[in-house]
């Protein structure tokens, strides 16, 4: 193979034997490269991904009688649903609710998701008593997440509740979090 002027080898022409070579020998690399890495890829999926339907873990009913507030039919359905694994409803004329339920990656995550947030300078509340660790992140607007680890699961419930603050909804999200921890 001949090398050009940059010190690199050229690219043989389309058709030539030495391009078909060339071209074998990376195709084939690449397809080696593949097999080796799809077994790791495939068991971290598996290690990540939950059996739990999140949208069995709390009705709409539950949800509207401890908010207080009209609950309007799932936000995500169909497809959306079953790629999340989460489950959102729409509160009021513009407030949120999701829960959100996956296996927990790494035994250490709760404490990594700590310092990633405070990295942000996410403002963090402890929530104890529910699960083996709970925290709330407070991102602001209103907003409010319940971050819960068990020993099968981790749950994350996001709220946004109009009229309410962010104080006004902590015991609220930790009701919501009980009741579905008592369905895992």
């Amino acid at each position: 193979m001949a090398v050009a002027e940059t010190g690199r080898p050229e690219t043989p022409g389309n058709g030539s034997m030495e391009y078909r070579m060339f071209n074998r020998k990376y195709r084939t690399l690449g397809i080696v490269l593949f097999a080796a890495l799809l077994p790791a890829s495939t068991a971290a999926l598996l290690q990540a991904q939950t059996k739990t339907d999140a949208c069995a873990l709390l009705t709409r009913g539950q949800i509207q009688e401890i908010l207080g507030q009209p609950v309007k039919d799932k936000i995500n359905t169909g497809a959306a649903r079953a790629a999340n694994s989460a489950c959102e409803f729409m509160i009021g004329d513009y407030g949120v609710f999701s829960i959100l339920v996956t296996a927990p990656v790494a035994a250490n995550y709760g404490d990594i998701l700590l310092a990633s947030m405070k990295k942000t300078n996410t403002k963090i509340a402890d929530a104890p008593g529910i699960g083996d660790k709970s925290f709330f992140a407070l991102p602001g607007y209103g907003m409010l997440q319940l971050n819960t680890f068990s020993k099968s699961s981790y749950l994350i419930i996001t709220m946004m509740v109009p009229g309410l603050t962010e104080d006004a909804q902590k015991p609220l999200a930790e009701k919501l979090m009980k009741l579905a921890l008592a369905k895992l």
